[in-house]
């Protein structure tokens, strides 16, 4: 009976209910949401997600700890969870609680730090990925080790995961998947490998140092507790923003929504350059097009620094704000606007080239 509860992995079972009582947490503490069921941009900065401008512009250390128990929908912790129990249940008996939880929490934090260094000032990072990576890579280097139970599948599993994790790729909805985190968390788990590698004679049944490696672990867990306790004191300050812009649902599906709906959102959320585009867009089909001009204009003035006005959305708004210039004849204007779009028609969304197509903005 003892041995059988040895081979249960209870830190990766209780870490994988931590993960998904922390992201309902997120959606019920959500000002503003991405999608159905994900927390939009300033929910996540709220909760405690990592970017280089508020760690070392803000000194917000904490969040290097916050950002890896975060995600960002429910397909991000899904595949995280679905990889992590893999892992854990193939490692975790192996190595022990006490290294497979140290291993873990190095890594998350080293991703977090390459994430920060590496990408863009205010390029978000959220998720348990970089910590996953690191049980990965030591998973595939203990494959090495004379003890392990199963050296060919600890393999397969290690490099069907990582090849992929580490080649740049963008998520469904348009999210960068964070590859810096992924490189950080793997070199780290590797490095954590070889160390146990050396230390773990061929003859020994389990890795020394396991009551050392479960209290460091300890130490992490401290730390990332008093993180999201720092984190709860500025929650508000971050969060309030997202009540200025336009939950999903409330985003209109059609033309006949927008009829309902533009003038209602412009008066609620006159800060969400969505507002306005949608505004413009219902002005636009009912031909008022002097009118719908100032509204597409007010949606590209916001939206330059909107967390919530996407590249697509940026570039529909620019191909209306064209068409109704060209409509009032200022067509030289209306080339100027569109001539950014019109030089690289290939990478616009399918909404934008069908909107160039349809009015010959570009011909």
């Amino acid at each position: 009976m003892s041995r059988l509860l040895g081979r249960i992995p209870w830190f990766t079972l209780t870490l994988s209910a931590v993960l998904v009582a922390r992201f309902m947490a997120e959606l019920r503490a959500a000002t503003d949401t991405l999608a159905p069921g994900s927390p939009g941009h300033f929910t996540l900065l709220a909760m405690g997600a990592s970017d280089r401008a508020q760690v070392l512009g803000q000194g917000e250390w904490w969040r290097l700890f916050t950002a890896t128990a975060l995600h960002g929908s429910p397909a991000h912790l899904i595949g995280n969870l679905t990889t992590f129990l893999i892992v854990g249940f193939l490692l975790e008996p192996m190595i022990g609680i006490g290294w497979f939880a140290l291993l873990y929490f190095t890594g998350g934090f080293c991703g977090a730090v390459a994430s920060m260094m590496l990408n863009s000032a205010d390029a978000l990072s959220v998720g348990a990925s970089g910590a996953i990576m690191a049980t990965l890579a030591a998973l595939f280097t203990l494959s090495f080790h004379a003890g392990a139970p199963r050296p060919g599948l600890m393999r397969r599993v290690a490099g069907g995961s990582l090849i992929p994790a580490l080649m740049p790729a963008v998520a469904r909805g348009g999210t960068v998947v964070d590859v810096n985190a992924h490189l950080g968390g793997c070199l780290t788990g590797a490095v954590v490998g070889f160390i146990m590698l050396i230390v773990w004679n061929d003859e020994e049944e389990t890795v020394p140092g396991r009551t050392i490696a479960a209290v460091l672990a300890g130490v992490w867990v401290a730390m990332t507790a008093w993180a999201f306790a720092a984190s709860g004191q500025t929650y508000m300050d971050y969060a309030r923003p997202g009540l200025d812009y336009i939950p999903t649902e409330k985003i209109p599906a059609d033309i006949e929504a927008l009829k309902d709906d533009s003038y209602q959102l412009i008066e609620h959320y006159p800060r969400d350059p969505r507002a306005h585009l949608f505004r413009g867009l219902y002005l636009l089909e009912q031909h008022h097009v002097a009118d719908a001009e100032p509204y597409f204009r007010d949606a590209k003035r916001l939206g330059d620094d909107s967390p919530v006005m996407t590249r697509e959305f940026q570039d529909w708004n620019l191909a209306l704000l064209a068409l109704t210039v060209r409509a009032q004849n200022r067509g030289a204007e209306a080339g100027s606007i569109v001539a950014p779009l019109c030089a690289d028609i290939a990478a616009l969304d399918q909404r934008t080239r069908q909107t160039l197509e349809i009015t010959k903005l570009c011909n």
